[in-house]
């Protein structure tokens, strides 16, 4: 459970350091900036509703000449965006579901497949071909459903803060290209996939306490209530690696970019908030290139 809880975590939430509470939007200035610009953290499953509850969202938007998310927001529904996910997500002949574990390890996996599957009649069975990161997103995707009241995947917030932007007349743009998103998404090695979806669905009955606990640490932007999950050892907070590849490795990548980009035109990014905070947080190394960074 630990790095597929950690992953989800990752995705989903923040990572802060103490003495960051209530703070998700903040203004970058100084440097070599005619213009601010700003970073928002956001909870990928969260309502875009939210954004009204963000003080001061509305009006620094609104003087962006630009929003960007991790990923451009009708990138990924392109159909060739459509045709690269799906080709990422089928797994080799050799390493199948069905090949990848033991009958009892299937079994496991299977058990929990149906709990969330099972009234739409769709079997583990007609899903060997996918890799397991491919099983894991779909049942993280239901236990969204489950678990978040009000979810609404048409008014995710990192969509709906584009959308807005784009009412406003304002182009919405990309951290990363589909294929670097896709990449980080489904091409770790399988085999730990595999064993990553066995411990997350052994440990299946701990995600909704969890799940809760997330959701209201950010609904009162509690980061500090955050920082105390994310950072458990139990859920994997201590898995370096995991740390470089989902989030210090894009972190520079971002932080390079953005250096280029700010100078150009005032940006909103916004990001998952377990990007920002930390040494090898996104804030700190915009500081570290000359930028202010400063909470709203």
């Amino acid at each position: 459970m630990r790095k597929i809880r950690f992953a989800l975590l990752l995705a989903c939430v923040v990572l802060t350091a103490a003495g960051a509470s209530a703070q998700l939007l903040w203004k970058i200035s100084g440097g070599n900036l005619s213009r601010p610009s700003y970073v928002f953290g956001t909870f990928h499953f969260a309502s875009g509703d939210m954004l009204d509850s963000i003080k001061g969202f509305n009006d620094a938007l609104a003087s962006c000449d630009a929003v960007l998310g991790e990923v451009e927001k009708d990138s990924l529904l392109s159909p060739r965006a459509q045709k690269l996910m799906t080709a990422a997500m089928m797994a080799p002949a050799d390493s199948t579901l069905d090949k990848l574990y033991s009958p009892e390890g299937y079994a496991i996996v299977a058990r929990v497949w149906d709990k969330y599957f099972g009234e739409m009649g769709v079997k583990l069975s007609q899903m060997n071909m996918l890799k397991p990161a491919a099983i894991s997103t779909q049942l993280q995707a239901l236990q969204a459903l489950q678990y978040l009241k009000g979810f609404n995947a048409n008014n995710l917030i990192d969509g709906a803060a584009q959308q807005r932007g784009n009412a406003l007349g304002k182009p919405s743009g990309g951290l990363e290209t589909v294929e670097e998103q896709i990449n980080m998404l489904f091409n770790s090695p399988i085999n730990d996939q595999a064993a990553d979806l066995l411990e997350a669905c052994k440990n299946d009955n701990t995600f909704q306490d969890l799940s809760q606990q997330l959701i209201d640490a950010y609904d009162a932007q509690d980061l500090d209530k955050l920082l105390a999950i994310m950072s458990d050892p139990s859920v994997g907070g201590d898995d370096s690696a995991e740390m470089e590849r989902l989030v210090y490795s894009r972190n520079r990548r971002w932080a390079e970019r953005l250096a280029q980009m700010m100078p150009e035109r005032s940006l909103m990014v916004c990001v998952g908030a377990g990007h920002l905070p930390g040494e090898q947080g996104l804030l700190q190394l915009l500081r570290a290139r000359g930028f202010t960074v400063e909470p709203m």
